[in-house]
């Protein structure tokens, strides 16, 4: 009998199911755990995993140090499968919008968002006068000085740079990782996804590959903290 993620996997035809599992994120599980050993969160206090997709980073947290966790996202279907893995009885699941969050201002002692949709103004919002802001993101590595400005505009909404780790390699090898898996495995994956979906898909992470490969995009862990 399948798993609850090896079923919405074949439910749910999409490279970054099938290639990055529930920790859906460059770095994985030991990016959480870095993320988490420098969030402040103590046991008790209240967590928002953002764009949570099956809430591997809420469940780890709650298991952990025992806070009150929240995994959103506008997939129902992800939502679902993450209660029912293992640590999903701990977490509170809610069906939202990262761009606009059902929650009250300042619920929340640490907002994450892990490789999905980044909404500056609503995580603010939602965060607690002292909370730590957690991220998994791309971030440009230009000439131009693209990373600096993805600080300052956290800056500019009250929130100062407490850690920082590079995955630029991290992030490269995962994706020609995926891509190399895909073009492997071909004639199973093109079966399940559908021909135009596979290709389409596959064109995606070559993008990806691309992109990091030229220095033109980055990756990095980031905790932010005010107060």
């Amino acid at each position: 009998m399948p798993t609850p993620l090896e079923a919405l996997s074949e439910s749910y035809a999409a490279w970054w199911i099938d290639f990055l599992g529930e920790h859906n994120h460059v770095g994985g599980a030991e990016a959480t755990r870095w993320l988490l050993d420098r969030s402040r969160l103590e046991a008790g206090q209240r967590m928002l995993d953002c764009g949570a997709f099956v809430g591997a980073a809420a469940r780890f947290a709650a298991e952990k140090l025992g806070v009150g966790a929240v995994a959103c996202d506008v997939g129902t279907d992800f939502l679902q499968t993450g209660q029912q893995m293992p640590g999903g009885e701990a977490v509170q699941w809610v069906g939202a919008d990262t761009q606009r969050l059902p929650f009250r201002d300042g619920s929340f002692q640490s907002v994450w968002a892990l490789d999905t949709y980044i909404s500056i103004r609503e995580m603010t919002r939602v965060a607690a006068p002292r909370a730590t802001i957690c991220l998994c993101a791309e971030s440009p590595t230009d000439s131009r000085g693209g990373g600096d400005s993805f600080i300052q505009e956290w800056e500019e909404y009250g929130w100062a740079l407490s850690a920082h780790r590079q995955m630029n390699s991290e992030a490269t090898q995962a994706w020609r990782a995926a891509e190399a898996d895909m073009v492997r495995s071909r004639q199973f994956v093109e079966k399940r996804y559908g021909t135009r979906n596979y290709l389409a898909q596959l064109d995606v992470v070559a993008t990806l590959v691309q992109a990091y490969e030229r220095g033109e995009q980055g990756h990095g862990l980031f905790v932010f903290a005010r107060g």
